[in-house]
C-alpha cells in the first residue's frame, strides 16, 4: 500500500511553543544546544535578580468556564517558591527527538499517511504470525 512520504533520518523538533516549530538534523540540534545553555544561564541570573527586587512572581494556570466558554486564568501562586518556579520555566525542554516524520502539505494530509502507515505496520505484523 505504501501511500505515504516519510523522512529518511532521525530529526528534533525545537519549538519555543508547544506543538509548532522547526525539524532540524542531529548537528544543528547541538549548535542549538550550546546556544541555548549560554542564554539560560543569562535568563536565570536576570529572573533572580528581578525576583530579588519584587519583579518576577511565581506563576499558575486554571481553566474558567464563563457561559461554557473555556478560558485560561494566570494567577501569581502565592505557594510555589519562586527559586522553583524560575527553574521550571527556564528548563531547556523544548527539543523533542522525532524518529518518524512524515511530509505532508497539510494536517489532513498527514493524518491519512499516518493512518496509512499504521494500516501497512498491521498488515506487516499479520503477515509475520503466518510465518
Amino acid at each position: 500500500m505504501k501511500d505515504y512520504k516519510t523522512y529518511e533520518g532521525s530529526l528534533y523538533h525545537y519549538t519555543g511553543s508547544v506543538n509548532v516549530g522547526v525539524l532540524v538534523k542531529e548537528s544543528t540540534i547541538k549548535k542549538l544546544a550550546k546556544l541555548e545553555a549560554l542564554h539560560l544561564q543569562n535568563v536565570k541570573r536576570l529572573l533572580h535578580d528581578e525576583g530579588d527586587r519584587g519583579n518576577v512572581f511565581p506563576s499558575m494556570w486554571t481553566l474558567h468556564h464563563p457561559e461554557g466558554k473555556q478560558t485560561v486564568v494566570n494567577f501569581i501562586d502565592e505557594t510555589r517558591d519562586l527559586n522553583d518556579s524560575i527553574r521550571c520555566a527556564t528548563n531547556s525542554g523544548n527539543v523533542q527527538h522525532k524518529p518518524l516524520v512524515f511530509i505532508a502539505s497539510s494536517m489532513k494530509e498527514a493524518q491519512n499517511m499516518a493512518d496509512n502507515r499504521f494500516i501497512d505496520m498491521h498488515h506487516e505484523k499479520l503477515a509475520q504470525k503466518v510465518d
